[in-house]
């Protein structure tokens, strides 16, 4: 059996995708691996950039966009790996990170989910994990987020120092995130109500559930450049981001906070 699948998802991506895939190719030196590329019914020329410049890549074309949790299913049924690594088509691997996040859990049976340090194009931390959603922890990441976008020059050297060790998380970024085919099987992959944010905590979340731990490993860095994910869709992007949040709370918050959510969503305008 191959040892493991990177599983890329991508749609309209162009303007990263060959970066992206020749970094996999640089650092792929390595044996018993394969890369899996669905394309969600592209408009640009994603299509003639895989196949004209990575020809031994699998490509699975669609004809309709079939968002982020479908297609990663449907990559991972036509895989061979025994671990799966997904990443998004916007970051870059600096260093074999694939292999590195695959010894490491395969060491640590107890580890459900893996994931690397993930820094902007500087080099900066990018956030990339933290605790599992609910009212409470969404107010404070508002928050946080607000102070990054006002004082990030100086917040950086605090995050450099918090996430400068290995640590268990309630959540890690489905831009680069592995785990074992056995795992994601007895979850039975991704929920396929998510389309597009929030299925990276939902999966985190159920495999926690499981008893598995979900784990931030810094010995590893990506680059990741953001803006590939919601290229082409932005006009859709809010509404993709709030069904999701609503789903991801009816199905693990309940009605208390779920209705709280929306009664917030509705007062500040934001559905």
């Amino acid at each position: 059996m191959t040892s493991f699948s990177i599983i890329l998802v991508n749609y309209n991506g162009s303007k990263f995708l060959h970066e992206c895939l020749n970094s996999i190719q640089k650092f792929g030196e390595f044996n018993n691996w394969e890369v899996i590329i669905v394309d969600n019914a592209s408009t640009d020329n994603s299509i003639s950039i895989i196949i004209n410049n990575f020809p031994s890549f699998k490509l699975i074309c669609s004809h309709t966009n079939w968002g982020f949790s479908k297609a990663n299913n449907l990559a991972v049924r036509s895989s061979q790996g025994e671990y799966l690594l997904f990443l998004n088509t916007d970051t870059i691997l600096t260093k074999n990170t694939p292999e590195v996040l695959l010894n490491h859990l395969n060491l640590n049976k107890n580890i459900g989910i893996i994931s690397p340090r993930i820094t902007f194009e500087n080099g900066r931390y990018q956030l990339s994990c933290g605790d599992l959603p609910n009212l409470l922890s969404e107010f404070i990441d508002k928050i946080r987020y607000a102070f990054d976008n006002e004082f990030y020059d100086f917040l950086s050297t605090f995050y450099d120092r918090q996430y400068s060790k290995v640590q268990e998380v309630g959540w890690v970024t489905g831009a680069c995130m592995m785990m074992r085919r056995d795992v994601f099987e007895q979850i039975d992959g991704f929920d396929e109500n998510f389309f597009m944010y929030f299925e990276d905590k939902d999966i985190c979340k159920r495999v926690k559930d499981l008893g598995y731990k979900v784990v931030y490993y810094p010995e590893t860095t990506i680059i990741h450049l953001l803006g590939g994910s919601s290229h082409g869709i932005k006009k859709s992007v809010n509404k993709y981001y709030r069904d999701s949040q609503l789903y991801y709370y009816q199905k693990h918050l309940g009605k208390f906070q779920t209705n709280i959510l929306k009664l917030y969503l509705k007062l500040s305008g934001k559905v």
